[in-house]
């Protein structure tokens, strides 16, 4: 689920809500519109009704980490995954409650700003630990196949950070979201020792939404991690703070109204197992294909998702464009008037490169063993945008056929 999160506006202070997702904010009264960048994991506090003799300076905060995303695995002769929200504490504390429940989804937040008054006790777990047990979650899931591990991938994930407030009164320590006690004694002293004050790289800071080439406004859904400029068709990343510039393409179409869907074409080069070409591809995974010459001739390259979208539909969509792409025309540098917002960035589907490769394979009791020592090495990396029919309940692609449901598409976007 998403959080729904309080922000003040960067351009008028004015408070807005946002969702967990968004970046591209546009302020509903001064109508100015910035893109977010995050140095790190986002940082949220919950409310809290803390009584009023109690100073806000004098406020305790507790991390507690959040991780949300798919945990795609390999084991034995299958391949699963899992899709994974879970909230851990942040710090080693006897006092505090082990996890912040539903609190996060049932109120909104605010993001930590300079504003917030008081002491944040320093995060003592590290967010590797807190991956390592979100992994633990699909062991559990996979109990039942007695064999090992070959291969895990977290495709899609955030981490974010949201504090719990906390109060001490007559040397009670206190939950401020609900007033009632945690505990007394020595253990309040030691959280107090390890409390820090607020670091100005916390905060988000925010980008006009002007194209570095031309100076015209970007445009972009409020999940949309790509911008796009419609008067000299480029498109754009955040990167280190900045626009970059990216490689995109939409394939040209004879008809009306279409809504576009944006793919990774993803050129690559393996080790481990020698692919060079599609015609190496096509006789590793062991497709009931006839290899002909113009397979050999053709670019070894898998044609991803640049969508959040559940599991077990982004594998198959994964394996199906992958296949079907030298049906696929070459594209033009034309933005389309209907576009699905990129919410996966490119490193996030050179992660999926692996767990897709073994979804392809027929024979999987033969591929998966050797996936250990399988490694990719992406050679070029272009956003495609492919045209879709509107089919009422479904988008079906113009030239391959291959379809998916819109309400699919409407959940990946709380993914």
């Amino acid at each position: 689920m998403d959080l729904t999160i309080h922000q003040n506006c960067p351009s008028c202070g004015a408070e807005i809500e946002l969702s967990e997702a968004d970046r591209v904010i546009r302020c509903p009264y001064c109508d100015v519109q910035n893109f977010m960048v995050t140095r790190g994991p986002l940082r949220f506090v919950l409310p809290d009704k803390a009584p009023d003799h109690i100073r806000r300076e004098d406020m305790l905060y507790a991390p507690y980490l959040r991780f949300k995303g798919n945990i795609y695995y390999c084991k034995g002769k299958h391949l699963k995954y899992k899709v994974v929200d879970t909230t851990q504490q942040g710090l080693q504390g006897s006092l505090l409650p082990h996890s912040l429940g539903l609190r996060p989804q049932a109120m909104p937040v605010s993001l930590v700003t300079d504003e917030v008054n008081g002491h944040f006790l320093r995060q003592t777990i590290k967010a590797k630990a807190l991956l390592e047990r979100a992994a633990l979650l699909t062991v559990i899931d996979s109990e039942n196949i007695k064999a090992p591990f070959y291969h895990r991938a977290y495709v899609g994930e955030t981490l974010s950070c949201i504090y719990l407030p906390l109060y001490i009164d007559q040397e009670v320590l206190y939950d401020a979201v609900t007033n009632t006690a945690l505990g007394q004694g020595d253990a309040i002293e030691k959280l107090q020792a390890h409390s820090m004050q607020y670091k100005s790289s916390w905060a988000p800071h925010f980008l006009a939404t002007l194209c570095p080439h031309c100076g015209d406004s970007l445009t972009g859904a409020r999940d949309n991690l790509i911008l796009n400029c419609r008067n000299c068709h480029s498109s754009w990343e955040e990167k280190q703070g900045g626009f970059q510039r990216i490689k995109w393409n939409s394939v040209e179409t004879a008809f009306k109204e279409m809504y576009y869907l944006p793919f990774w074409k993803l050129s690559v080069r393996t080790s481990g197992i020698e692919m060079k070409s599609f015609a190496d591809f096509l006789r590793v995974t062991n497709q009931p294909l006839v290899i002909q010459g113009w397979h050999r001739e053709r670019e070894l390259s898998f044609l991803l998702p640049a969508f959040k979208v559940r599991p077990s539909t982004f594998l198959r969509l994964g394996k199906n464009m992958t296949l079907a792409q030298a049906r696929i025309p070459h594209g033009e540098q034309q933005v389309p008037v209907k576009l699905h917002p990129v919410t996966l960035l490119r490193k996030e589907a050179i992660q999926a490169l692996k767990s897709v490769f073994a979804g392809s394979a027929l024979n999987k009791r033969k591929l998966l063993p050797k996936l250990p020592h399988v490694r990719f090495q992406t050679l070029d990396a272009n956003l495609t945008y492919l045209p879709f029919f509107d089919k009422g309940h479904d988008y079906v692609q113009e030239q391959t056929g291959i379809s998916i449901a819109k309400s699919v598409l409407h959940f990946g976007r709380k993914l």
